[in-house]
């Protein structure tokens, strides 16, 4: 701290003067838990949410434009359709996407990613017929009166992700520097790629991506626990790389790679061994209760059979945890990296359908403080918006969307939850010594917040704006 006149002291021959413009100066934001190539990709799909789309209809009109735009037999790919903002409160069927383009083939992908919405077209593409079964990975929803498919496919259904094309090179890298530019407008500089699906070819296309300038923010990347052999045969494991792009935790993920919600707890024990014995840090899908149990006995079963420590296991998610389970939580020593901004976009559906003791249990943020558990805040982009400053909001304020408040018990205060988005996420990933403090010898990742006047700092931030964001020292976003 000290006066403008103070600056002549610090200033050499090379020295660049940035003028901040009465901002405040934080680290740099760290999101610790996203998917950035998704997030590119949606980034090239017709944007549907609010509040360009507010009811069917306006969503059919926005179809019929980007019909027109793509060539003949094209996939239309729409994104971010959220239930809970349409007038009409539900997903669109295959006959109301007929209405708007019927000689293409349309996707609709519902906010959350759990359910997507197919077009007669796209349902032929899909070979998904009267007559075609649910798996136990998705499940075709159906009219009620007719029997007949209505287009919406809840989970992940292989028939669904085999007939959509990917997107071409060309496009992804255009995805991904527009994700990248959206990331640093929130004063993001580093990234965490979380994808259980992560591979080797993955690692080498996302060098060629740095390389070539297409994401800017630093980026640790997860690999897949599919593709441990893939990684271990080249002897890369967690740490490798440098500090604009490094090799993260090991992610183990039986629900999600295999399509099933209740994975037997050996096959997760076994995995979390394997992994750790590979030289990964591990980092657990931890989106309920029952698998919050099965992985603090995956890792209690690691620490009893492995000769080393496990190094900052991770759990991921864990927006649930009954306070009998903080205990055993705290004495894990993981650390739950958990989204805020879920639990704003969620919030509604916890306060109508749980009890007011369940409800105690959700985002418990301040009891995982005075519990001694380690916390990281992150987004999940695209699940849900990259803003690291609605998510402070939230954390401090607890209230969620509808401006109602769920556990106002659990709310932390500013600074603890300035942490968890900046030093707490740059432990995580053992990079606490590299960034995520203002201090000597750390990196110049910062942003610079314009705040309202005339208010206490707490204030001020919760009614801040990103004016500048920097990496290395170079201004790479400003207003």
């Amino acid at each position: 701290m000290g006066s403008k006149d103070a600056l002549g002291d610090l200033k050499g021959p090379d020295t660049r003067m940035l003028d901040c413009q009465g901002g405040i100066v934080l680290p740099g934001f760290n999101d610790a838990h996203c998917h950035p190539i998704a997030f590119a990709i949606t980034q090239r799909y017709l944007d549907c949410s609010s509040p360009q789309i507010r009811c069917i209809s306006d969503l059919q009109a926005a179809l019929r434009i980007k019909a027109g735009e793509v060539a003949d037999e094209r996939w239309i790919r729409g994104a971010n359709y959220d239930i809970s903002i349409i007038a009409e409160q539900r997903l669109p069927d295959r006959w109301e996407l007929d209405q708007a383009v019927p000689h293409l083939p349309v996707v609709l992908v519902e906010r959350s990613g759990q359910h997507c919405v197919l077009n007669s077209r796209a349902l032929e593409h899909c070979d998904i017929s009267n007559n075609t079964p649910d798996s136990d990975a998705g499940r075709i929803l159906r009219d009620p009166i007719t029997g007949l498919p209505n287009g919406v496919v809840s989970g992940n259904s292989e028939l669904v992700a085999r007939a959509i094309p990917p997107l071409g090179d060309d496009e992804v890298e255009i995805g991904l520097r527009d994700a990248s530019q959206e990331y640093l407008s929130h004063g993001i500089t580093s990234l965490q790629d979380t994808s259980w699906s992560n591979a080797y070819p993955h690692w080498q296309r996302m060098q060629i991506f740095k390389q070539r300038g297409f994401l800017t923010p630093r980026l640790a990347m997860h690999a897949g626990l599919d593709a441990l052999e893939q990684f271990a045969l080249r002897g890369l494991k967690t740490g490798h790389g440098d500090d604009h792009l490094r090799l993260g935790a090991m992610k183990i993920a039986l629900d999600e790679s295999t399509g099933s919600s209740h994975p037997p707890q050996d096959d997760l024990n076994q995995s979390a061994l394997r992994a750790h014995l590979a030289g990964f840090q591990l980092a657990f899908h931890v989106p309920d209760v029952h698998l919050l149990q099965m992985s603090l006995q995956a890792l209690e079963f690691v620490r009893c059979i492995a000769p080393d420590e496990c190094h900052r296991p991770r759990f991921e998610h864990c927006p649930v945890c009954p306070t009998s389970l903080l205990p055993e939580l705290a004495q894990s020593g993981a650390i739950v990296v958990s989204q805020p901004n879920l639990l704003y976009q969620t919030g509604p559906e916890y306060l109508r359908e749980l009890a007011a003791e369940q409800l105690k249990w959700i985002f418990p943020y301040r009891s995982c403080i005075e519990n001694g558990i380690r916390l990281a805040f992150s987004s999940d982009s695209p699940l849900t918006p990259c803003d690291p400053l609605q998510a402070i909001r939230t954390a401090i304020t607890r209230r969620v969307k509808g401006g109602a408040r769920l556990g106002e018990d659990e709310a932390i205060s500013l600074l603890q939850a300035l942490e968890m988005y900046t030093s707490a996420g740059a432990y995580c990933s053992s990079e606490e010594t590299l960034k995520g403090s203002l201090a000597v010898g750390q990196l110049a990742d910062l942003v610079i917040l314009e705040c309202g006047a005339d208010k206490g700092l707490a204030d001020e931030l919760l009614d801040a704006r990103v004016l500048m964001t920097l990496l290395d020292g170079k201004l790479v976003w400003n207003r």
